[in-house]
């Protein structure tokens, strides 16, 4: 953990002073309910887990924190985890509608507790996926920030159920995904080998970390996919690729 006075400033930049002072001081007291009193929010976050290591990438490392040359609306978190980017997203972008998908249970239920004080974040346990199948779950590093998704057929026994993109934009009336967050534990090679042709040309922004430790060739089949369309590499955070779709936006 950081140095108090460095955390604290830190914070004080998606926060504010009040806000960030208070989460400082649960931090250092490992409080595992934090309440906001300018925001009127909570965040939990579990002990004995990899809660505190997902706040700290979102809020303190920055992995999504960029100047965009818009403001996004229409948002997908895929692979929400506990819902911290999603917060995020929020609190940066407050007009924006936000899709959080995520496969574990418990893992939702953090979802909803970080984000209840918002009624435009739907969150949905599903498995992001290039079509319409059934999944059960794996857990390979024992983890809460590593779940893994395995294809199975309908009349075997299931976890869940896969969402496509385009089922995303259809439900919620988009035309565009602004942001499109994706960190899926190595299921984005198989979202990017197929039926992308209607989705992808449609997102703004795309924040993506591959797994090739976990799946071979997932940033292969990422970039190979990507670089059918008009997105360039705009930078990368602590392992997360941001794209940029020059079709749909400009950053003259």
């Amino acid at each position: 953990m950081l140095k108090k006075l460095v955390l604290f400033k830190l914070l004080k930049n998606h926060f504010g002073f009040k806000d960030a002072l208070v989460i400082t001081r649960a931090l250092l007291s490992k409080k595992s309910v934090i309440k906001l009193p300018s925001k009127k929010i909570e965040i939990c976050l579990r002990p004995n887990t990899k809660d505190l290591e997902t706040f700290e990438e979102v809020f303190i490392s920055n992995i999504y924190d960029i100047n965009l040359p818009f403001n996004p609306v229409n948002i997908v978190d895929a692979g929400a985890n506990v819902g911290l980017a999603s917060l995020f997203f929020k609190l940066k972008y407050p007009n924006s509608k936000i899709v959080a998908i995520e496969i574990e249970s418990k893992n939702i239920e953090m979802i909803l507790k970080n984000t209840k004080s918002f009624n435009d974040i739907t969150v949905l346990e599903r498995g992001l996926y290039n079509k319409n199948t059934f999944f059960k779950i794996t857990d390979p590093y024992n983890a809460t920030n590593s779940f893994q998704i395995e294809e199975v057929s309908g009349n075997q026994d299931y976890d869940i159920q896969s969402i496509t993109l385009d089922e995303i934009l259809v439900t919620n009336d988009w035309k565009t995904i602004d942001i499109l967050k994706i960190d899926i534990e190595g299921a984005e090679k198989q979202l990017f080998e197929e039926n992308y042709q209607n989705w992808l040309p449609k997102v703004k922004v795309l924040m993506i970390e591959t797994h090739d430790r976990m799946i071979s060739k997932c940033s292969y089949t990422v970039m190979k996919t990507i670089n059918e369309y008009n997105f360039i590499l705009y930078t990368t955070t602590e392992g997360t690729l941001i794209y940029f779709n020059l079709s749909l936006i400009s950053i003259n």
